[in-house]
């Protein structure tokens, strides 16, 4: 037998083998880290759930100058999304999308390599001493190729280096958003609720008067028609303009009733919104107002009817202003 048959011989061997030896290695790729950070776990919630964050600590986030990002859905809560493109070649690089949303507890994305396969990814939280406890984990299939098989071992190696440097950059955001106390707004559903409110078009210098008469009628009403409150206060801004504004004060009832000549009882139907938990004082509302306006501008949202305030501390058991929380609320168009 010639040195070149034998060449031969030993290289389809070892060939046989590499693909053999494939088909025992683990078809399906899973890579799991966690790690603990001080945030609650709606801040942590806020930047897994809204794909507009992910390129502050995301190790999928666009690369290169030549990269374009092309949301779906505004890219926020389930069914956004985004598809990564190469602006030079014209053709996609990857896509993610959020398949499942489980409030402040669970985030599930799919994400499509394109000629790479695709994955799953999920996000577990869970309070842990104030903070936060994050297990990311990634399941992904590699199929049959033994090539693919071999590659899945250094991939994996690979990825839970990506995992655990996003990590870091995930805590290190939260953590910052929380010490600078910076805004945390999110996509949340106002219940439907029946009301007893009353709307007026007064000049802005007035409003604070005009609102606190407007409670007291109000309060005046349920007490007349022994009608319990169903939640706290709120407002609605309609119109405005430079001198004056049209809002309406109102209080949640449980039951639709008969209004009067001054009160009207009505029905507010369940509206998504961007939402953010403003503390402090009534009076730097406009700061939280502010917040809200650009989030709902940068994903692309248009507003689809009055934004309220929420007023869940009462003041009268809070003395302190720097513990008032209001609501803020903006209706948006889906």
């Amino acid at each position: 037998m010639s040195r070149f048959v034998r060449i031969i011989m030993w290289v389809l061997l070892w060939g046989a083998l590499f693909v053999a030896i494939a088909y025992f290695l683990p078809k399906t790729l899973v890579v799991e880290r966690s790690a603990d950070i001080q945030a609650p776990v709606k801040t942590v919630y806020a930047q897994l759930i809204d794909l507009h964050r992910w390129d502050n600590w995301s190790p999928w986030k666009r690369m290169g100058e030549n990269m374009r990002v092309e949301y779906i859905n505004h890219g926020v809560g389930a069914g956004g999304g985004y598809i990564l493109r190469n602006e030079t070649k014209e053709s996609s690089v990857a896509s993610i999308e959020i398949i499942e949303a489980n409030a402040y507890s669970e985030v599930t994305v799919s994400l499509d390599f394109m000629e790479r396969g695709e994955a799953l990814s999920s996000f577990l939280l869970a309070e842990k001493n104030g903070g936060t406890t994050v297990n990311w984990a990634l399941t992904y299939d590699v199929g049959n190729n033994p090539f693919a098989r071999w590659m899945g071992l250094l991939m994996k190696k690979s990825m839970a280096t990506d995992f655990d440097n996003g990590l870091v950059k995930l805590k290190a955001l939260c953590q910052v958003i929380e010490k600078e106390n910076e805004p945390v707004i999110l996509l949340d559903e106002v219940p439907e609720m029946n009301y007893a409110g009353i709307r007026e078009t007064v000049p802005f210098i007035e409003v604070s008067r005009e609102m606190s008469e407007m409670y007291s009628e109000i309060s005046k009403f349920l007490a007349q028609k022994e009608i319990e409150m169903a939640g706290m206060p709120f407002s609605m801004y309609h119109l405005m303009d430079e001198e004056y504004i049209d809002f309406e004060c109102g209080i949640p009832i449980e039951a639709a009733n008969e209004g009067n000549r001054t009160v009207k009882v009505a029905v507010f139907p369940a509206t998504t919104c961007a939402c953010l938990d403003f503390y402090g004082d009534y009076g730097n509302l406009q700061e939280g107002h502010i917040a809200v306006q650009k989030w709902v501008e940068a994903h692309g949202f248009n507003l689809a009817s009055a934004p309220m305030e929420i007023y869940l501390t009462d003041p009268q058991q809070e003395p302190d202003p720097a513990k008032w929380i209001t609501r803020i609320c903006y209706p948006v168009e889906q």
